[in-house]
């Protein structure tokens, strides 16, 4: 059986995406379409929000994507989008 989960992107970060270059809005839409198949990916770290809840956080080039699932609604909403440090 297929899972299939609607994602949701925060405004701030289609904002985000908006100003980025073509390779990095690639990489960005290939890995959250990836996620409406596999919404238990992992990322490369996670880290508590404000409310503890466990957000996943995914290195894709020079951006951090950070996300979560909601496994009861069958959704993943992707909630910030940084620059990568170091």
């Amino acid at each position: 059986m297929k899972l299939s989960y609607e994602v949701f992107v925060r405004h701030e970060v289609y904002q985000i995406l908006q100003r980025v270059s073509a390779d990095d809005q690639k990489r960005f839409c290939n890995f959250v379409e990836s996620l409406a198949d596999d919404p238990f990916r992992a990322g490369d770290a996670t880290t508590p929000d404000d409310t503890g809840r466990v957000v996943q956080a995914k290195v894709l080039g020079r951006f951090v994507l950070f996300y979560w699932a909601d496994h009861a609604a069958k959704e993943v909403r992707v909630v910030d989008l940084t620059l990568a440090s170091g």
